[in-house]
């Protein structure tokens, strides 16, 4: 065999080499992916584990909210009625001190209205 024809039937297993050497490496990056896939999918399953009773934990602490919120409300509104309640008082009070005021300036008048006349009589 000549020194062409040897070079053309090595060139050919050079080539078939260089696609062995391809394939390997893409097989070893497909092992690769398939393992990175595989913890990535234990630590899903792992995440979704632990976020399961954080879930719960939020729609206890949403009712619980809800029910403070109403609780407040309650609050402000019971305030708003005492303070009604105590301008109400104040307003009797006052009431009760006019009349009694009234009342003293009328027995004072009809006193006086008693003597005037009584003075008048004598």
């Amino acid at each position: 065999m000549s020194e062409d024809t040897m070079d053309k039937d090595f060139s050919g297993f050079m080539d078939e080499q260089g696609k062995m050497r391809r394939l390997i490496i893409v097989e070893r990056e497909l092992r690769y992916m398939k393992e990175v896939m595989s913890s990535l999918m234990d630590k899903q399953d792992r995440l979704i584990t632990e976020n399961t009773p954080l879930k719960l934990r939020v729609a206890k602490c949403e009712k619980v909210s809800a029910i403070d919120l109403e609780l407040k409300e309650g609050i402000q509104e019971i305030k708003k009625q005492n303070d009604v309640k105590t301008t109400c008082q104040n307003y009797e009070s006052s009431l009760k001190s006019l009349q009694a005021k009234v009342q003293d300036r009328f027995a004072d008048r009809a006193e006086g209205g008693l003597r005037d006349n009584k003075l008048k009589e004598l």
